[in-house]
């Protein structure tokens, strides 16, 4: 998102959720701190994430839509917290929708951003520069299909068979799923979609057994 007056650059969107739990899993296997934060870069570096908005979200200390969507439109590129995205178009189907969003996130090209990470031999704050690479034909995928709040489930599993098939067409096969309202904004009718590129560690981190309100599987 360029010009913003929220946020510069890319948004994590749904990739949260999948960064959490797999640390998660990690921290709870024994890995110390460095190997959490080394984890958690490798998970965030692996991810692409879209989302899109047929509303805007409602906070409780404004009380209305915190930006103006008309009835025959749609916001692509909002951020987790309602923020705005990075075009609007006219409504059109969910598989166009889905088609849109997937497109971008697999042919989305290298990404180069600069982080400030404490250097913990030298006792001060270093810039690190990290570079995202780009999906790959027959890289192992997990999928996330994520409701922004109020689109219902039904909806999303609409979304999920027409990204399957486009996963399936470009030879990205999706190994692992998540779908329901895992990431919302309060109010806000929409979806996002996550593909994470799975090796053996974040598969064995992802499979392993959850047991909280969100995410409950293995036990």
């Amino acid at each position: 998102v360029k010009d913003s007056l929220y946020t510069a650059g890319r948004r994590g969107v749904g990739g949260t959720v999948i960064v959490e739990k797999i640390v998660g899993a990690a921290a709870e296997a024994g890995y110390d701190l460095d190997q959490c934060a080394d984890l958690a870069r490798k998970v965030s570096q692996y991810s692409r994430s879209m989302g899109m908005a047929l509303t805007s979200c409602v906070t409780p200390s404004k009380g209305s839509p915190i930006f103006d969507l008309g009835d025959d439109e749609i916001e692509i590129g909002i951020g987790i917290h309602g923020e705005p995205g990075q075009k609007r178009m006219p409504m059109t189907s969910a598989d166009e929708i889905t088609t849109m969003l997937a497109n971008e996130i697999i042919d989305d090209g290298p990404y180069t951003r600069t982080v400030r990470e404490f250097d913990r031999d030298r006792g001060e704050w270093i810039e690190k520069s990290l570079t995202d690479e780009p999906l790959q034909s027959g890289d192992e995928v997990i999928a996330f299909v994520n409701s922004m709040g109020g689109t219902p489930v039904s909806e999303l599993y609409a979304v999920y068979r027409k990204l399957a098939q486009i996963c399936g067409e470009r030879n990205i096969p999706i190994v692992r799923n998540l779908i329901g309202p895992y990431i919302t904004s309060l109010e806000m009718q929409g979806c996002s979609i996550t593909l994470v590129k799975a090796d053996d560690e974040i598969l064995q981190f992802w499979d392993a057994p959850v047991n909280t309100p969100g995410l409950r599987w293995g036990v």
